[in-house]
């Protein structure tokens, strides 16, 4: 099928004219034009003329187009058996085997630094060199969340490049899964049932104790239900 099957149909975000929702980008493969048109929205906030040219780097579980321009990465992940190779071109890719499982989001205003080793990341698969991201374009990043008093009437979170971790909390409660904060890893969150996880800019033997006031530094949105976070000890 050319469109996801996450009961997305509008084919522009679900966004608030101050708040834009990301989940609503799931779903697709890279070619889908709804993709496309999500994109192109994110490129005119940017002020640019379309959306940039992504860097891919794949892997056999995921491939990562990175958009610098954009402040963003979209993880695609294969489907149908399909495993590309590492390091495979874009023009290799069987691109319509690809599903876009989620969405990192680069605080361009908080210390972003690569993990020590490949066995302390909270994302089984990400990158452990340091890019280069400009400013994402449509602060705030909505956050929908069940009411606990109406549960068929979501809550919103609104996160902008001064989020910290209290107010994650705050909102959103105790989180599914955590982990981090040991040697210089950063410390990680993961709501699962709301499909985000956050990774901070507080690392070290105090990290917890420093976390509820340390910024974000990667906001990943995905399936809502799917656990993205690497445990402690996965390798």
């Amino acid at each position: 099928m050319e469109e996801p099957t996450t009961g997305q149909e509008s084919p522009v975000p679900a966004a608030t004219p101050s708040s834009i929702d990301l989940h609503v980008f799931l779903g697709f493969r890279p070619t889908s034009q709804r993709l496309i048109v999500h994109l192109s929205k994110l490129a005119a906030d940017a002020s640019l003329e379309a959306a940039p040219t992504p860097e891919v780097k794949a892997f056999s579980d995921c491939v990562y187009y990175n958009l610098h321009a954009l402040g963003i990465s979209l993880v695609f992940h294969p489907v149908a058996g399909y495993k590309p190779k590492t390091g495979t071109s874009r023009a290799d890719l069987q691109e319509d085997q690809l599903r876009l499982a989620s969405i990192d989001v680069y605080n361009h205003e908080a210390a972003i630094d690569p993990p020590s080793s490949s066995s302390s990341k909270p994302s089984p698969s990400r990158p452990s060199t340091k890019p280069s991201f400009a400013a994402f374009p449509s602060y705030p990043i909505r956050i929908s969340y069940p009411s606990n008093t109406i549960p068929s009437t979501p809550q919103t979170l609104l996160v902008d490049t001064k989020t910290v971790g209290k107010e994650f909390v705050s909102a959103l409660g105790e989180p599914d899964r955590k982990g981090g904060g040991e040697g210089s890893m950063g410390i990680w969150t993961e709501w699962t049932g709301i499909g985000l996880m956050v990774e901070y800019a507080s690392g070290g033997l105090q990290a917890w104790d420093k976390g509820g006031e340390a910024t974000w530094k990667v906001l990943s949105v995905f399936e809502r239900g799917v656990a993205a976070g690497k445990d402690d000890d996965q390798e």
